[in-house]
């Protein structure tokens, strides 16, 4: 077709083939390909070592694959060439999570008190939860409950510091009145975990040799505590029924200790009992608000992951 008049062109049919004006962007669009790909090259260049930046990265991918041990040596080379770096804090929490993360958690708990000190008000609760978890992993309960519950509400991290320093203090002192900071929901809930009684159970078994396990939900020992009394206890009587008193007495004095061993056992079962509800209890509520060690951090600022539990 002509072009109308003033130069433009109209669309029309040829054949059966369209024509359209011509456009820029088809021409365009390899050398965008041909920016994009040189730019991605350059992104998946290693980055240098000797760097801050170079450094930090090696540091953090031995972190994340686990190599906690030589996480930590990069860590420390950071802050000791580049201590004025932006990304210092970064590389302090990497350290202290590199430390906890081999369960080295005294020097995390040190590295993380640092970081407390010196973090800006924003930060303060996610330094506070790191630094109370590495206590509360080194089994320092009553310095973490402290370090805990010592901030005001507010915030996820500030609900997993509270709820970090609460299990402190029922591990640490749990028959004890806790503060107001606490979670009395929880200790709550703690307290009224099922229990046995050690001393139901040592009676039980004084009055039948394995009815105390058997009250702790441990029916094979209490079978085999059965056996052997009843084993022995016949083996005695048979012996004095037939004036064999040094075979009785031989058999005597172990059925005794079988018998006294059946009594303390079994309270020991109950004991066993009660601390494992609780250690189920505590694993359930502090694996949701423990903070996951070897992840993975971005420069210039702490970072935390959380995982809740539904």
């Amino acid at each position: 077709m002509s072009p109308e008049p003033g130069g433009k062109e109209t669309v029309g049919w040829v054949g059966n083939r369209t024509r359209s004006p011509s456009a820029p962007f088809p021409r365009l669009l390899p050398v965008l390909l041909a920016l994009w790909l040189a730019g991605s090259a350059a992104a998946q260049q290693p980055l240098a070592p000797g760097t801050p930046a170079g450094t930090l990265s090696f540091a953090r991918a031995l972190l994340r694959e686990g190599d906690s041990f030589r996480a930590a040596t990069e860590y420390q080379r950071f802050l000791h060439h580049f201590p004025d770096d932006p990304a210092a804090a970064t590389a302090r929490e990497g350290l202290g999570r590199a430390f906890a993360s081999a369960g080295r958690f005294d020097e995390a708990a040190a590295v993380f008190r640092q970081s407390l000190a010196e973090s800006p008000g924003p930060d303060a609760p996610q330094a506070r939860w790191l630094f109370g978890a590495a206590l509360y992993q080194g089994g320092r309960y009553a310095e973490a409950a402290s370090a805990l519950l010592a901030g005001s509400p507010g915030g996820e991290l500030e609900e997993a510091a509270t709820v970090l320093g609460t299990l402190s203090l029922l591990r640490g002192e749990g028959d004890k009145p806790l503060p107001g900071a606490a979670r009395a929901d929880l200790a709550a809930a703690y307290r009224d975990l099922p229990r046995k009684s050690p001393g139901l159970a040592g009676t039980l078994s004084a009055l039948l040799p394995g009815a105390g396990h058997l009250y702790c939900d441990r029916p094979r020992d209490g079978m085999v505590s059965l056996v052997l009394n009843g084993v022995f206890l016949w083996g005695t009587y048979a012996a004095v029924q037939q004036e064999q008193w040094a075979l009785a007495g031989i058999l005597g004095f172990f059925e005794l200790g079988w018998y006294s061993g059946n009594i303390v056992s079994a309270s020991n079962a109950a004991h066993k009992w009660n601390r494992r509800e609780q250690g189920r209890f505590l694993r359930e509520w502090e694996g949701g608000f423990l903070p996951q060690w070897n992840l993975a951090l971005l420069d210039g600022g702490l970072g935390g992951a959380l995982s809740w539990r539904w």
